[in-house]
C-alpha cells in the first residue's frame, strides 16, 4: 500500500508554548480587567468644584468649624439661634455640593424651633477624591459634637445623598451619638455603593457585575490604591435598626445617579416610622428645586 511521506496530524493537547500563550492572554485580560474596575473606582470617588454660594446677607449665618482626623479645617455656618438653642438642625450635602447649597431652609425650620448648622465634609473641592464615607463619617460625628457642646440636646439629621450616607453610617455605629436624634430627613440619599455604582453606568447585568467588581478591587490593598485610596475600602451598606425616631426619604423618579429602589428598601426596613415621598421628574439631589414648600411641608410633619 502507498504511503505519504508527510507526517500525520496528531491533534492532542497543546503544547508548552501552547499553554504559556494561553496562561499570558488570561492574565493579560485579568490585568486589564482589574485596572479597569479600578479606573471606575477612581471616578466613582470623584470629587468635582461645586458653586460657592455666599451666605445670604439677612439670613444672620456664622462661620463656625470642626477638625477632620487629619487636624484640616472644615467650616460650617450657623443660623441665629431659636428659642433655648437645645433643638438644631444639622444639614450635610452630597458630593460636588456646597453647605450652603440649601441655606434657604433655615428660616422655614426657625420657624419649627431649630437652629440651623450647614455643615462640611471633607469629601468636596479641591480634595478631588472621597473616602467612599468611611473617613467623612467620623467627620459628620464631628458635627454632632459640635452641635452638642453649643447646647443642642436634640438634633434633626438632613442629608443629601453623600451626606445623607454618613448620616446613615453614623447611625448604624455602636458608638453612642451625643445628642438625641428626633428625625431623620434624606434627599436623593445614598445607601448603598454596589447598586448606586451600577445605577451609574446603566444597570443591567453589566452594571450589577461592575458594582460588585468595583466593591472586591476597593477591598484588596494593593488594588485599592490604584483606584485612589490610602487603604482598603470596605463597601457595607449601613445596617439602620433599631432606631424609632421618624424617617423621610424624598426620591425622584428620575434620579439617574442613585436608584430610587434603593430608598425604597430604606424606608421599608426602618425599624421606626417610615416614609417615602417621590418627586417626579427632578435631576439628583434636586427634589427640593422642584417643589421647595413641599418638601418643607413634609419636613414639617416629619419633625
Amino acid at each position: 500500500m502507498w504511503r505519504s511521506g508527510r507526517p500525520a496530524l496528531v491533534v492532542g493537547r497543546p503544547g508548552p508554548p501552547a499553554r504559556a500563550t494561553a496562561v499570558g492572554v488570561a492574565l493579560a485580560a485579568a490585568t486589564f480587567a482589574l485596572t479597569a474596575t479600578a479606573l471606575v473606582a477612581r471616578r466613582a470617588a470623584a470629587v468635582h468644584e461645586p458653586p460657592a454660594p455666599a451666605p445670604q446677607p439677612d439670613a444672620g449665618l456664622r462661620g463656625v468649624h470642626v477638625h477632620d482626623v487629619d487636624g484640616h479645617e472644615l467650616r460650617g455656618w450657623v443660623a441665629p439661634s431659636v428659642g433655648d438653642g437645645s433643638r438644631w438642625a444639622l444639614a450635610l450635602p452630597g458630593l460636588g455640593s456646597h453647605p450652603l447649597r440649601h441655606q434657604e431652609i433655615a428660616p422655614g425650620l426657625a420657624v419649627l424651633g431649630y437652629t440651623c448648622l450647614f455643615a462640611a465634609h471633607s469629601a468636596h473641592w479641591p480634595t478631588r477624591r472621597h473616602g467612599f464615607g468611611v473617613r467623612e463619617t467620623d467627620e459628620a460625628r464631628a458635627w454632632l459634637r459640635y452641635a452638642a457642646e453649643h447646647g443642642a440636646q436634640q438634633v434633626v439629621l438632613l442629608g443629601w445623598s453623600f451626606g445623607a450616607f454618613l448620616w446613615l453610617r453614623a447611625l448604624a455605629s455602636d458608638d453612642p451619638l451625643p445628642v438625641t436624634v428626633r428625625a431623620v430627613v434624606l434627599t436623593g440619599p445614598l445607601t448603598d455603593w454596589v447598586p448606586t455604582i451600577a445605577h451609574g453606568v446603566g444597570g443591567g447585568v453589566l452594571g450589577r457585575s461592575l458594582g460588585r467588581a468595583v466593591s472586591v478591587v476597593l477591598a484588596v490593598p494593593g488594588l485599592s490604591r490604584l483606584a485612589g485610596q490610602a487603604a482598603p475600602v470596605q463597601l457595607r451598606r449601613p445596617r439602620v435598626t433599631g432606631h424609632a425616631m421618624p424617617l423621610l426619604v424624598v426620591h425622584s423618579d428620575a434620579d439617574r445617579t442613585v436608584p430610587l429602589a434603593t430608598s425604597r428598601a430604606l424606608v421599608a426596613a426602618w425599624t421606626g416610622p417610615a416614609r417615602l415621598r417621590i418627586v417626579h421628574g427632578a435631576r439628583h439631589g434636586a427634589e427640593r428645586d422642584v417643589a421647595p414648600n413641599g418638601w418643607l411641608d413634609d419636613v414639617s410633619t416629619t419633625v
